[in-house]
């Protein structure tokens, strides 16, 4: 074990006989072959990868991610893994130990083209995993429920709840919804374990006939020390406020930008900040080129952690408006923003908004509004 704490190998921690009391969890014989597959979503695993190669945490998240944690264990366990990712790209050196397989998932249509992004999507995914005939798959919260039931025969059904199903304390009551959940709730019997990032992911997946008990872990992110910010001095009126996340419409930011656009009409000095990348940025670009604020909002684009804390500490108030249609599992914003706070005065606030049915999450600093 490296003896640097911050070392990213030292985020995961298995015992000196861990690779073959695993092999002996399985089945397999002590000095066999460990295969794992990882179906990755829509993180950006290879670009961690390469930080992960050079034994570092990716500096683009404030906390341990976790493709960086797989990558330890993978390594720790002495196995070989099958990432599939969702971006056409490649580490710029080969592992031997990691092989990162493109495969493409066409997200953001709708109704039957929908269908059939995901179908072809579950195809591509069943193609490579039965030829790479893993031990263990490992595979999130998105995935379609058709792939889920139709995963290829493995010693080990992992299940990473980043997300979860529902809004908290709003489960869908419609017909429609009832019969997409009962058949997600077959699709969820086939797993062996689950690793949530939050406990409502892990009450959600259990509610669903997911794995429970002894099979069920939370596995809440770490912030890394090196993100926590020196004493921050107070200010007394909140005038810089941020939006910090992927810029999409179901994130709230064009609500977000509406409400800005009611309260700057009296407040002059107040000013707007969106921190972050998605498909919804063009558009964000022409409402706010729109908005008759345009000088007074900017886009900051896609940062690395130590930019994004330095922007915090500029900021006031920080708003994470998700609309209901998102199941966030766990905001890490909202981490990191109470990592910049640890050493301020805050007060957490929930301000509902006509437009959502989930509520805005804020960190209300103790001086109103100007």
């Amino acid at each position: 074990m490296l003896a640097s704490p911050e070392h990213v190998s030292s985020s995961v921690v298995v015992a000196d006989d861990g690779p073959r009391l695993v092999r002996q969890g399985l089945g397999l014989p002590s000095d066999a072959p460990l295969r794992i597959a990882y179906v990755a979503g829509p993180g950006d695993a290879c670009g961690t990868f390469e930080h992960w190669r050079l034994g570092a945490h990716d500096p683009r998240i404030p906390v341990v991610t976790y493709s960086s944690m797989f990558y330890s264990l993978v390594e720790a366990l002495d196995a070989t893994a099958l990432l599939l990712i969702e971006q056409d790209k490649q580490p710029a050196v080969p592992d031997p130990r990691f092989q990162f397989v493109y495969t493409k998932r066409t997200r953001g249509r709708r109704g039957l083209a929908y269908r059939v992004d995901e179908f072809a999507f579950a195809k591509r995914v069943l193609r490579h995993l039965n030829e790479y005939r893993p031990d263990v798959i490992l595979i999130g919260t998105d995935a379609p429920a058709w792939l889920i039931r139709n995963l290829p025969n493995a010693k080990r059904i992992v299940l990473t709840a980043h997300n979860c199903f529902w809004p908290m304390g709003n489960r869908p009551e419609t017909v429609r919804a009832g019969l997409k959940l009962h058949v997600l709730s077959r699709a969820l019997r086939r797993l062996d374990v689950a690793v949530n990032t939050s406990k409502e992911c892990a009450v959600q997946v259990a509610a669903l006939g997911g794995p429970t008990g002894a099979r069920s872990f939370t596995e809440t992110p770490q912030v890394l020390k090196a993100f926590f910010p020196p004493l921050l001095e107070e200010r007394p009126l909140a005038q810089r406020l941020l939006y910090l996340g992927r810029i999409e419409a179901k994130k709230g930011v064009f609500d977000l930008l509406g409400a800005f656009a009611e309260l700057a009409k009296d407040r002059p000095n107040l000013e707007l900040g969106f921190a972050g990348a998605g498909s919804g940025e063009s558009a964000l670009r022409s409402a706010i080129a729109g908005s008759g604020y345009s000088d007074r909002i900017t886009m900051h684009g896609l940062l690395p952690s130590m930019a994004v804390h330095n922007l915090l500490d500029q900021s006031d108030l920080l708003i994470c408006p998700t609309r209901s249609d998102f199941a966030e599992g766990l905001a890490l914003v909202a981490i990191e923003a109470a990592s910049m706070a640890s050493r301020r005065s805050l007060v957490p606030s929930y301000q509902p908004r006509r437009c959502c049915r989930v509520v805005a999450l804020s960190f209300r600093w103790t001086t109103p509004l100007p």
